[in-house]
């Protein structure tokens, strides 16, 4: 049999064989036809060389480049305004201003009415009727283990300005501490002497501890007994009062009043946790107290290290003994049944959540032990939501309440309702959960002792996503849930021999994360550089992490060369965003596509917490859908399109909330609503915008999905370059689709993003807001991603740039200028000379044009040479706009065609 191999690379060549068989022959054949393609070097490893070493260089230089095009309809205009410019406008903004933005009368006023003293301001006008039935409390009847302590914690104020109290979870000091405090002033007849202020690490504890601290009054809440947490307060009406608040409302409120008059004692209440918020306003109170004695300061848990608190405060301590009820500790070495099973041999790399033995546990519980409801306590929503789907499908007569941060405060307070008759209640928590809360028919404890944490990796500079074990003083805080009101049992899913491995005391977040957001809030709070404030905390961050964070700031334009906070930086330290996020929200003010980028940068705000270390959940799946069907190539303008499309069709968010079907897409309404709120009233505080600001100037360019994106980019300077050409499972194809951020690392895209494992690429350029490392697939990844021009990056760019001449196409001789921005380390841009002095000059203008827009908003004393620049920039960015959406309209046109149709529909 005879049998013959035409081919037809990499020229034409022909193999024949004869044999006894077909199949025979066909070997023999390939056989020689592999043996040719390898003598010619066209195989290795068993697959095609499909490149030679010379063309495989020439094609990585040709995707070094990416060439900005430029209508010519345009050059004339381009020149037009920089004539103006030079000629009516330059002059105007090189003038110095008499006074500056921080010295406003505007800006003073706003303080004023942001202080702590306005809290309690209006209290003195119902004060003479309210201080006829105050009445001190009796401790008789109170079975708690701190009422035992009352008079030792009260003298040891009388002589100390600094108390540190540990004590025992479920002994009472939440609750009792502030009424000690309130009733001794009440005995001594100095009642409007005493406004109490109490931290909490979380809303749900603040309301709770309110609320139940009010019940024991006798009171309502509202009258001496208040609370204040984000999107809800009820303030004390009186003086001679207890307010329980978040550690950071308490911190936003030193900014505006940092002797805090009116206020006689704080209570930093479980500061184990060690947070950012918690270690910052111990270090502040530090250094108050030593200039101002009215006011003093008591710092509670159960779980402290006394012994670094005492030596920062140089103080006493107290120590108080017995909780409520004995708990019974349990861990995977006493649970015969799931030790068998388990594999819980943690490694640094690999922990996972058992929920089929937390299944079998929850219904040992229920038909071996006494009645009770359980707690469980989960790393995050994801695990919540599929151990509710676990439980739902094995198991009957369950009520589950998930408790989560970003569940309403209305729906948190069910957890704190009995359940029905012959129905188990089951509470699927976070850390949420750990501190400060009694929920009374809690007597069982089930603890995963794991959590999801954000680090910080100091040698990337890059936050990681990782899951890890709690520590022991988070353990001791976890089974004291199960011990409020009578005994209990906890049990904790680790050896005894891993509990003993753990740390002792959590990691102060301080140490964790990036620091530029700290340092804007830092600069409001004290006029020290970054090093001395920082240095003066419980535990000081890294020195390089520092420096680091302060470059960073100076490079996006927060901080000036001295450190001081810029224009920029004191109008972004007013919301309560990451300050690139801030940026972005600023920028659409001045650029004029203000509610597009507050919605986006609010939508990703309340998504981000839901990043997830497994595959795409469902929830996010059907979000991306909804962002495909919105827009094929940006993720932010999708869900732009997607919530405008709910809104419409519901006229409002409110009539979509009502509607929403699923609870998860219902709560994320709720929040992007509250939130969209929350940075509207920040940027009005910035004097960014005004009640009377016109919002339909102010969104004049809402439609111009490029100049968002570029705003975006602006904001945050991260930029994708997707570079065609690379080797892909060690051979060089030209699908290898390598992505490059703008550090010149290899980055990924997450499945969730509508720019996921694309085919066809109209830019090879992105955009994104966040990206993050993920420790369990040992990759750097972003969940967001925008196409964007390449002539969006150069005119919204701030960093310096170097040019190049080069020779572009050597039979003609043509010439052209290598444009290399210096923080972008992934692009190469490349234009004709003309064309790049133009855009250069335009980009110079644009910026201009933003700071000065930005230093002078709202400053009454400059209004007329405001007004002058403001006509500029209006002709400025008529042409930027045609300019921008000319430029990405390959971007734009695959999704947008029939954008108003869907919106109808």
């Amino acid at each position: 049999m005879k049998c013959t191999i035409d081919v037809a690379w990499p020229y034409e060549a022909s193999f024949c064989n004869i044999a006894s068989s077909k199949k025979k022959a066909a070997h023999d054949a390939a056989l020689m036809c592999l043996d040719w393609l390898y003598m010619n070097r066209k195989v290795k490893n068993l697959k095609p060389v499909l490149y030679d070493y010379k063309s495989i260089d020439s094609l990585h230089k040709s995707q070094q480049f990416v060439n900005i095009n430029l209508s010519p309809e345009f050059t004339s205009k381009i020149q037009s305004l920089i004539d103006t410019f030079n000629n009516e406008v330059k002059s105007i903004i090189t003038i110095p201003c008499a006074t500056e933005l921080n010295e406003d009368n505007s800006k003073k006023e706003l303080e004023c009415n942001l202080s702590l003293n306005d809290d309690f301001a209006e209290m003195h006008s119902s004060d003479s009727i309210m201080n006829k039935s105050i009445k001190r409390r009796s401790y008789k009847n109170i079975d708690l283990p701190i009422v035992n302590y009352k008079e030792k914690i009260l003298n040891a104020l009388e002589n100390n300005q600094v108390l540190i109290i540990k004590g025992d979870t479920g002994c009472g000091k939440s609750t009792q501490v502030p009424q000690f405090i309130l009733d001794k002033y009440i005995e001594q007849n100095k009642i409007h002497e005493c406004n109490i202020v109490v931290t909490q690490p979380r809303r749900i504890s603040a309301i709770s501890l309110a609320e139940r601290v009010a019940i024991e009054r006798d009171e309502k809440i509202g009258n001496r007994i208040g609370y204040h947490v984000r999107f809800n307060n009820k303030m004390p009406g009186t003086s001679g009062s207890i307010l329980y608040c978040t550690t950071g409302i308490l911190l936003q409120k030193l900014k505006h009043n940092p002797t805090l008059k009116e206020v006689s004692h704080i209570i930093i209440d479980e500061a184990h946790e060690r947070s950012l918020q918690t270690d910052m306003l111990l270090m502040l109170f530090k250094d108050m107290l030593e200039r101002n004695s009215h006011v003093k300061l008591i710092v509670m848990s159960a779980s402290i290290n006394t012994d670094i608190f005492q030596q920062y405060f140089s103080t006493t301590v107290i120590d108080v003994l017995g909780g409520l009820h004995h708990v019974k500790m349990h861990f995977l070495d006493d649970i015969d049944f799931l030790n068998e099973n388990s594999s819980n041999q943690d490694t640094p790399m690999k922990i996972e959540i058992p929920f089929n033995n937390i299944v079998h546990l929850i219904k040992w519980i229920i038909e071996t032990k006494p009645p009770g409801a359980i707690l469980c306590f989960l790393p995050g929503w994801q695990e919540i939501k599929n151990l509710h789907n676990m439980l739902q499908y094995k198991i009957n007569n369950l009520l589950i309440l998930p408790l989560h941060s970003k569940i309403p405060n209305d729906d948190q307070q069910k957890v704190f309702r009995p359940a029905p008759d012959n129905i188990t209640k089951i509470i699927l928590a976070t850390d949420i959960a750990e501190t400060s809360i009694t929920i009374k028919d809690i007597r069982y404890v089930i603890d995963t002792a794991v959590k999801r944490e954000v680090g910080w990796n100091k040698q990337e500079f890059l936050s990681s996503l990782d899951f890890s074990r709690i520590s022991q003083a988070n353990i001791c805080q976890r089974k004291g849930r199960a011990g409020r009101v009578e005994s209990g049992e906890s049990y904790h899913l680790i050896t005894r021999k891993q509990y003993n491995k753990l740390d002792q005391y959590p990691k102060p977040e301080i140490l964790k994360i990036p620091l530029e957001e700290a340092i804007i809030i830092s600069k409001t709070l004290s006029d020290k550089k970054a090093l001395d404030f920082f240095n003066n905390m419980i535990d000081p961050p890294d020195m390089n992490s520092i420096i680091s964070a302060v470059n960073n700031l100076k490079i996006s334009g927060f901080l000036d060369k001295d450190e001081n906070l810029t224009s920029l930086g004191e109008r972004v330290s007013y919301i309560s965003l990451h300050p690139k996020l801030s940026k972005a929200i600023v920028l659409s003010c001045v650029l004029q596509c203000f509610n597009p980028v507050l919605s986006i940068i609010t939508a990703f705000s309340s998504l981000k917490p839901s990043l997830s270390l497994e595959g795409i959940s469902s929830s996010y799946r059907v979000l991306k859908e909804k962002k495909l069907e919105f827009h094929e190539t940006s993720d932010h303008i999708g869900i732009l399109k997607y919530f405008q499309h709910i809104k419409y069709s519901n006229n409002s968010l409110s009539a979509a909330l009502q509607n929403a079907n699923e609870i998860e897409f219902k709560n994320i309404l709720r929040m992007v609503q509250k939130l969209f709120l929350t940075y509207l009233n920040d940027l009005t505080r910035s004097g960014m915008i005004s009640e009377t600001s016109n919002f339909e100037y102010l969104d004049a360019y809402s439609d111009n999905n490029e100049l968002i994106r570029a705003i975006l980019f602006a904001a945050t300077n991260h930029l994708i370059k997707r570079n065609a050409y690379g080797y892909k499972n060690g051979c060089f194809t030209e699908k290898a689709n390598i992505l490059m951020a703008e550090t010149n690392k290899v980055i990924k895209i997450k499945n969730e993003s509508v720019n996921y494992n694309r085919k066809t690429w109209p830019s090879e350029l992105l955009t994104y807001i966040d990206k993050m490392n993920f420790v369990k697939r040992h990759s750097c990844i972003v969940s967001d991603t925008s196409m964007i021009s390449p002539l969006s990056v150069l005119l919204f760019s701030e960093a310096d740039v170097e040019c190049e001449k080069i020779q572009n196409n050597v039979s003609t001789g043509e010439e052209q200028i290598c444009i290399r921005i210096n923080n972008i380390k992934n692009l190469n841009l490349l234009c004709k000379p003309e064309i790049a002095d133009m855009l250069l000059q335009l980009r110079s203008i644009l910026w201009s044009i933003v700071h000065f827009i930005i230093k002078y908003e709202g400053k009454n004393d400059y209004q007329d040479n405001l007004e002058l620049v403001q006509l500029f920039k209006d002709n400025l960015m008529v042409l930027i706009s045609k300019m921008l959406t000319e430029s990405s309209r390959h971007i734009d046109n695959t999704s947008d065609v029939n954008e108003n149709l869907r919106i109808k529909k």
